[in-house]
């Protein structure tokens, strides 16, 4: 178990400048273009070096008061205007700053970074589905952050505290974006696009992977767009 904690922990380091680059070329790159060769590189290398170290997981909980959500609000779903992520919180206003938010599953950090744009502080973390599952991994993305708890390399389990809300540095009113890749190594990306090739919905998503309370409803309330006005979002 050391032995694999210092070989993931080598490889933080490099995948941080990894993204960095990822990050820039998503930045540049034109609508129709084919994704950058080192995107490619990345997601087959965490596929043959990284994925078999990871613990597998089925047994999900909510990002924001877990494991169900209770008192938790989409203020704005996955799709919608092509929200490529669903921004979660618990009150309207910057009154959810701070509000704790919680690993989804047992999983490995791969980025934990402050990119001081809109994105503010984000956290990706990897986690590994059982065998036979499709997909086999998938990748979060927590943003918009105003703390972070964890550092890149690490490993979590479920219900873990990784962090807390933020509002992006004053840009947004106060609430968690986060997202579900079935494909590592997209970048942070613009949060909004046509395309949703490699996003999965993340409400869905943990509807279908949460172990045995998957008959159980998820209890976070999805706002109407009339409900919304006061409440954080990235619209």
């Amino acid at each position: 178990m050391a032995s694999r904690i210092s070989y993931l922990l080598v490889l933080v380091a490099w995948v941080a400048l990894l993204w960095w680059g990822l990050d820039f070329a998503a930045k540049q790159k034109q609508p129709g273009t084919a994704l950058p060769t080192t995107q490619l590189a990345w997601a087959d290398f965490f596929a043959a070096n990284i994925l078999s170290s990871l613990p597998v997981t089925d047994d999900f909980v909510t990002p924001l008061r877990p494991p169900d959500g209770a008192g938790a609000v989409i203020s704005f779903p996955f799709l919608e205007a092509g929200h490529l992520g669903e921004d979660w919180t618990t009150a309207k206003g910057d009154a959810a700053l701070g509000e704790p938010v919680y690993s989804v599953a047992d999983g490995w950090v791969s980025v934990a970074q402050d990119f001081e744009n809109a994105w503010g502080k984000v956290i990706f973390i990897c986690y590994r589905m059982p065998e036979g599952r499709w997909p086999p991994f998938v990748e979060v993305m927590y943003a918009q952050l105003n703390s972070m708890d964890v550092q890149g390399g690490q490993f979590v389990k479920r219900g873990q505290r990784i962090g807390a809300v933020g509002n992006a540095n004053g840009t947004y009113q106060a609430h968690l974006h986060w997202e579900v890749r079935q494909t590592v190594g997209l970048g942070l990306g613009a949060g909004f696009d046509t395309k949703r090739d490699g996003w999965l919905e993340p409400s869905q998503f943990l509807g279908a992977h949460r172990g045995e309370r998957s008959k159980l409803p998820l209890l976070m309330k999805l706002l109407d767009k009339t409900e919304r006005d006061g409440w954080g979002t990235d619209y």
